[in-house]
């Protein structure tokens, strides 16, 4: 991916650039299943980005997930209450992804910016259907209360389409980590992978637990995950203790 234009828009105080995945070669050679693409983001001059247009050859991404620690017996979404923790415009979220992808979202903790109420950060993984440990793709996005995972401008998550089928991972900084299915279409348009309909829409292997709880009709993900290990066991009560005892409150953990 390289920068191939940037230019600054006196009317309207944004600078603009625009990313191309090509398909030479060399880059069949390195990686075989990306197809070609363009995007163009626009940020304002706060560093917000306000628009993105995208080419054919790239996939939206339709998902929902429940995490159970914003989630309640009763209640219609997940709670938002890390948003505003402090008052109405700030809260525990912060603006840089814990993930390491270095995303900023600067409204993070104001419900009327452009992504809208955000229960947290959340990194979403395209990984190959048939090699699952191969990951071809990575970002760093926003949960919704109702489930639906979105990019920091607020639109569907945008990834290169891939000429074979894929399967997508879901990973939160304290909840057990889920794997779909394969998606056997994912080259164009839009792809739609609701992970709170059944269990079985997350992989699993012979004689695991389930990879997913179910309440109010829906299923979500385990929480208590707090090292990213794919189990919640001792070493994570430990670590969870650990920060009680030492009167950790009010702040952001990952």
């Amino acid at each position: 991916m390289f920068l191939t234009c940037h230019n600054i828009n006196p009317n309207h105080f944004a600078y603009e650039h625009t990313l191309h995945e090509n398909d030479d070669s060399r880059r069949r050679n390195n990686f075989p299943g990306i197809i070609q693409a363009q995007i163009k983001f626009t940020y304002d001059n706060a560093g917000n980005r306000i628009k993105r247009e995208l080419n054919s050859s790239l996939v939206q991404l339709d998902t929902k997930v429940l995490l159970i620690g914003a989630y309640r017996q009763g209640q219609a979404n997940m709670a938002s209450s890390l948003q505003t923790y402090f008052s109405a415009k700030s809260g525990l979220l912060p603006t840089t992804d814990p993930y390491g992808g270095n995303v900023v979202y600067n409204n993070i903790g104001n419900p009327a910016g452009v992504a809208g109420p955000v229960v947290d950060w959340i990194k979403i993984e395209i990984r190959d259907a048939a090699n699952p440990a191969a990951k071809l793709q990575s970002k760093s996005l926003l949960l919704k209360p109702n489930g639906a995972v979105v990019d920091v401008d607020g639109t569907l998550p945008k990834f290169v389409g891939q000429s074979s089928p894929v399967r997508v991972a879901v990973f939160h900084r304290n909840h057990v980590a889920i794997l779909s299915n394969p998606i056997a279409s994912f080259n164009a348009g839009t792809a739609i992978y609701d992970f709170t309909t059944a269990l079985s829409k997350a992989s699993q292997l012979p004689g695991d637990p389930a990879q997913m709880g179910l309440i109010n009709g829906k299923w979500y993900m385990w929480a208590g995950d707090v090292n990213s290990d794919g189990a919640v066991d001792a070493t994570d009560m430990s670590i969870a203790n650990n920060d009680f005892l030492k009167g950790t409150f009010d702040q952001y953990l990952f």
